[in-house]
């Protein structure tokens, strides 16, 4: 897990970081969405890989944007 600490005079950092989070995420959903053509036994395992990324990011989103207020 990436631990970003915030301090109060980073606060355009943590608006960089979410950005980078949220474009993360996206990528993953597309990544998700082209693992449909892959061979069933490799699409589980990389479904199942991209779906621990995604709810890692979406954390990491929480906690920036818990950390902002």
């Amino acid at each position: 897990m990436i631990d970003w600490r915030e301090e109060p005079s980073d606060r355009p950092l943590a608006e960089s970081q979410l950005s980078e989070l949220q474009n993360m995420r996206v990528l993953l959903e597309e990544a998700r969405g082209l693992s449909r053509n892959l061979a069933h036994h490799r699409r589980a395992r990389l479904e199942a890989r991209i779906g621990e990324a995604l709810d890692e990011v979406d954390q990491q989103i929480q906690e920036l944007r818990a950390a902002k207020g």
